[in-house]
């Protein structure tokens, strides 16, 4: 093995377990492989203490290699009192239990904005520590999370204002093929640009639509929105997949499917470009009524795409009931895959089910190059995430379109 680097071998270092034989051993090991400044506590509050202390005297943090069972203080809850008193120590959580618990104290962490080295199964191996503590000096504490500021403050009347002087518009996020590289299509996402506010997304407004009634005067605000923008594509001979998300609750009137299918043939789109992305944010509250939906949206060439496949009500149920063609994946599970086996698990099934029923799967909030190895390696169809592009406004997304519809390796996409 290479000798550690000097500052790693010179960085303080707190074993803290309740076994006085583990740190012994433990102590042994970093000894072995040439650390010089080795602290033992017996437990969380006596960790807590002299890291207190520490900061007081404002000197370094100590490196903690963490037991998680401990009597007095445990150690969960010493990695939140951290948290709670901004005592940003480095971790490497050593643990003997189930490979279940340890994943869900390692997102815990990276939740709480802890620089987390890494984890290590009982008993430690020599090697696998000298691996872990070779990252040491490329460890930083996780950049503070964007606030996202104060709710935006909406009624219905700045929202019917908004509808009405056409501040609500549609913005572009292209999806890709994860197999050759064709730009496949975009996901429609709303946002409204309020002079007084500024860019006002969804999650301040949806909901208030939704309960004002106002949620299908949106929807076909937006719809008519994306036509136009369709037809300008068409003038260029370009006619990618267009995904709007429905709320299921509309699927219940049936006059909705109706108005839909004239709006789309009056601009001259033909409904095979349009892929309906129904969310789960409600149970059918009047299943025939949904199911006619559905069934003659089919019938008349809309795509069906189920959005954020496992978060919502009853999905399974729901992939047996519609006639879905294709499978969004949530961003959850994309994130999370890498270092938990369960989310990498439930990305697996997700996109194996989409294999077996024959519907392409897309993962959405695909940030790195990594993450589109994996799912590439999973046999997921297509991704959209800021990798490839960040959502854009029509006028930005058709010039964007002209620029990257020629490519057709992934690898250009990438090196961009």
């Amino acid at each position: 093995m290479q000798p550690l680097p000097l500052s790693v071998r010179r960085h303080p270092v707190l074993l803290v377990e309740d076994s006085g034989l583990q740190r012994e051993y433990v102590a042994e090991l970093l000894a072995a492989l040439g650390v010089t400044q080795v602290s033992h506590a017996c437990g969380g509050r006596q960790a807590l203490e002299l890291l207190r202390g520490l900061a007081e005297r404002r000197q370094p943090l100590p490196l903690l290699v963490l037991d998680l069972n401990m009597p007095d203080m445990d150690g969960i809850e010493l990695l939140m009192r951290l948290h709670e008193e901004d005592l940003c120590a480095p971790v490497i959580v050593a643990s003997g239990y189930e490979e279940a618990l340890v994943a869900t104290v390692l997102d815990m962490i990276r939740a709480l904005r802890l620089p987390l080295l890494g984890n290590l199964p009982k008993p430690l191996s020599g090697r696998d520590l000298h691996a872990l503590l070779l990252q040491l000096p490329h460890l930083a504490s996780p950049p503070p999370e964007e606030s996202p500021g104060p709710a935006v403050r909406v009624t219905v009347l700045n929202l019917l204002q908004a509808l009405r002087l056409d501040h609500v518009r549609p913005h572009y996020q292209p999806k890709i093929n994860l197999a050759d590289g064709r730009l496949l299509g975009y996901e429609v996402l709303a946002r409204w640009a309020d002079p007084n506010m500024g860019m006002i997304f969804p999650s301040d407004f949806i909901a208030l639509a939704t309960e004002s009634g106002l949620l299908p005067s949106l929807t076909f605000h937006l719809v008519d929105r994306v036509l136009a923008d369709a037809a300008r594509l068409r003038e260029c001979g370009w006619t990618p997949s267009l995904a709007i998300n429905i709320d299921i609750s509309m699927l219940a009137n049936r006059e909705f499917a109706n108005e839909l299918i004239a709006r789309v043939q009056a601009s001259g789109a033909r409904a095979e470009q349009l892929i309906l992305e129904i969310t789960e944010s409600a149970l059918m509250h009047d299943t025939a009524a949904t199911l006619a939906s559905v069934g003659r949206l089919r019938l008349a060439g809309f795509g069906l795409s189920i959005d954020d496949y496992g978060t919502g009500f009853s999905t399974l149920h729901q992939l047996t009931r519609l006639p879905f063609t294709e499978l969004k994946i949530d961003r959850a599970f994309v994130t999370s895959a890498r270092h938990n086996p369960r989310s990498h698990a439930i990305l697996q099934s997700a996109i194996d089910m989409g294999a077996r029923l024959r519907m392409p799967s897309v993962a959405e909030g695909v940030e790195t190059v990594d993450e589109v190895h994996l799912l590439r390696g999973l046999g997921c169809s297509a991704a959209q995430g800021y990798l490839f592009a960040r959502p854009m406004s029509g006028e930005a997304m058709l010039a964007w379109h002209g620029t990257h519809v020629g490519k057709a390796r992934l690898e250009e996409w990438l090196a961009d």
